[in-house]
């Protein structure tokens, strides 16, 4: 037997399942990845010494005509070699995008434990799809729109590493940007647009702006660049994020569930910009109880301009107690120790 994770497609869908393997490696229970060939799950997998295979597939809905009978060849194409892998007696678990439904139809004909985890607060159309076909469904939010099948609220899983690192108690004005694993376009805008009101706060501000996006968004910071040469870090992709998370004092973010349950479990403040094209505009209403509970701001991308973001900023700098004793108050579970019970492998 053997757990078998699948999606992929952004880091959002793919570091649960590295969340919950962790459980799985402590108990000598083996495991592998069924992901997307985009490559961002090999930059991620293939450090952490993990088995996984990339399937190309890509999304049906949107497409023309064209791309929908591509996309949906590449589907035959990826469960043909997902009923390989699957075999009877095995669990998968699905973490959501289009990646995950090849191992998905493989678990159900073959009639292995089907498992889903929904990171979002609005559930995507794979894990609808086969909710129904699901022994248990996680979720990380307790009300999940559009969730279906046998539920069970149990945060979204992220990595140890977060809850074991000391959230900062000091105060030094420092400030992270996050754009996704991919970067935002619209961010590196706000923030290069934006950078002498922020500097004029006292910030020191590390920028990840996306590998795709680096040279563009060096254009965008002109010689602001040189003239904040001491305390302005441009960086296309962060390797160690748990280092650079867990010594700013606020973080910029957009509010995917793997963002937002990240900087929960650190404890810092954070001004989340959700991507208004989400589907639902799930990524508003995943940072919407962390905001109820006074832990963040949200800014909204259509509405964030530098006045807002330089109040948010100020706001949070000159409560920050306030808010770190917000985030204190508000528990994190260990999601991925009660997803790993759940499963009842052993």
């Amino acid at each position: 037997m053997k757990v078998i994770f699948a999606g992929g497609g952004t880091g959002g869908h793919l570091y649960p399942a590295v969340a919950i393997s962790e459980q799985l490696k402590k108990n000598n229970i083996n495991y592998y990845f069924m992901v997307s060939d985009r490559g961002i799950e090999r930059n991620i997998l293939r450090p952490l010494n993990c088995q996984f295979e990339e399937q190309k597939v890509s999304a049906y809905m949107n497409q023309s005509v064209t791309g929908k009978i591509k996309a949906l060849f590449n589907m035959i194409k990826a469960t043909g070699r997902a009923l390989k892998v699957v075999q009877k007696g095995d669990k998968v678990i699905l973490t959501g995008g289009f990646a995950a439904a090849p191992s998905a139809i493989a678990a159900v004909l073959k009639g292995c434990d089907l498992y889903l985890h929904e990171q979002n607060s609005v559930m995507g159309l794979v894990n609808r799809i086969f909710a129904r076909f699901s022994k248990k469904v996680f979720l990380s939010f307790e009300n999940t729109k559009n969730a279906k099948g046998s539920l069970i609220v149990t945060g979204n899983p992220v990595r140890e590493v977060f809850y074991n690192t000391a959230p900062k108690k000091d105060y030094n004005g420092r400030l992270l940007i996050l754009g996704g694993s991919q970067g935002s376009r619209k961010i590196n805008k706000l923030i290069s647009s934006s950078i002498d009101e922020i500097m004029s706060l006292g910030f020191n501000v590390t920028h990840q702006c996306g590998a795709k996006l680096f040279d563009e968004t060096v254009q965008m910071y002109g010689s602001k660049i040189d003239e904040y040469k001491e305390r302005l870090i441009l960086k296309p992709y962060i390797e160690n994020a748990v280092d650079e998370m867990s010594n700013a004092d606020i973080i910029v973010s957009r509010s995917g569930a793997g963002a937002v349950f990240e900087i929960k479990a650190l404890k810092c403040p954070a001004i989340y910009i959700p991507f208004a094209a989400a589907s639902e505009n799930h990524q508003y209403y995943n940072a919407l109880e962390e905001k109820e509970k006074g832990c963040c701001i949200i800014l909204e991308e259509d509405k964030a301009g530098t006045a807002s973001l330089k109040d948010a900023l100020n706001e949070i700098k000159e409560n920050i107690t306030v808010f770190r004793d917000n985030l204190e108050k508000s528990p994190v579970q260990k999601s991925s120790e009660i997803i790993f019970k759940e499963l009842e492998i052993i």
